[in-house]
């Protein structure tokens, strides 16, 4: 009996967690979707970039069993918008869902990962200021956000694009300055406020090992808008000057919001081509990166 009575709490907490629905016919890692080669393609039609709706600062957890992006209205009333999570069962893929990780109903968008999956970190909009958040993971999901307990948050009225290296440093885009900035990890404290040295630019992603760092930003040699880039650790332990990433990336509409996936194989980033001007994630192979490194080898690490 206490046997069955386990088994039945077990059964209706399992239904409980997941009683939305999966996605259907769309397993495995990335959706199952074909990945790319040196072409961007959209990633995820109708899922994750849905027509005429506005998509953009993908993230995928270190484990490879959660995303996060931002999505804009829809005039199709049953899609959701703002910060969305998906969430991996197994193989298969629940529903895309409002995050709502600080429940009180402020904007919040660019959710990032802390290297070991353990945290989130994002930026929180309310009354003209935009600061950086986190949630932790928890047994029943992320916990409710707060602010970071840091000098980077009181250093300009508008912060956001948290992103991490493996040793914890934090990049994030001054949004008043148009400027990266980084705070060094000091046992999960980020005390320090340094600007990278890099051009007027935006939402950054670094790399794991700080070897790169891409960035949107609007250069001489743009293809015609916001254009994505790159910029790579020279043998003086700065950054090389910003390098467009090329057509197979960048077109004449607005390319923005970049990252990369934690296994190091593809880039993400928003294209603006979508009906009335708004955005899909798109996503490419990184292979156009160690292309890039190879004609940079006599500057750089």
């Amino acid at each position: 009996m206490k046997k069955y009575l386990l088994a039945l709490i077990i059964s209706f907490l399992v239904q409980g967690l997941y009683s939305q629905e999966f996605i259907s016919n769309h397993n495995g890692d990335y959706l199952g979707q074909t990945p790319p080669s040196d072409s961007a393609i959209i990633f995820a039609p109708e899922i994750v970039s849905v027509t005429n709706r506005g998509e953009y600062a993908f993230s995928i957890s270190p484990n490879h069993d959660e995303y996060f992006y931002n999505a804009g209205e829809s005039e199709d009333t049953t899609q959701p918008y703002g910060l969305l999570h998906i969430k991996r069962v197994g193989d298969r893929w629940l529903k895309p869902q409002k995050a709502n990780l600080n429940q009180k109903d402020f904007w919040e968008q660019e959710a990032f990962f802390s290297p070991d999956g353990n945290d989130i970190y994002y930026a929180v909009s309310d009354s003209g200021n935009t600061k950086i958040w986190l949630s932790h993971k928890t047994k029943n999901g992320w916990s409710e956000g707060e602010r970071l307990n840091s000098p980077i948050n009181e250093s300009a009225k508008r912060i956001f694009y948290a992103t991490f290296s493996e040793n914890g440093n934090l990049y994030y885009t001054n949004v008043d300055k148009v400027k990266i900035h980084m705070s060094e990890n000091n046992n999960g404290t980020y005390n320090s406020i340094n600007e990278i040295g890099l051009p007027r630019a935006g939402h950054a992603y670094i790399a794991p090992d700080e070897q790169f760092i891409i960035f949107d930003s609007r250069q001489s040699d743009t293809y015609g808008n916001t254009d994505i880039y790159i910029a790579f650790k020279t043998i003086s332990d700065k950054w090389s000057e910003a390098i467009n990433l090329g057509p197979q990336v960048n077109t004449e509409y607005l390319e923005t919001c970049p990252s990369l996936s934690p296994d190091g194989k593809y880039i993400f980033f928003g294209r603006y081509n979508d009906e009335n001007e708004k955005s899909d994630i798109y996503w490419i192979s990184t292979e156009i990166i160690e292309k890039l490194r190879e004609k940079n080898t006599e500057v750089l690490k």
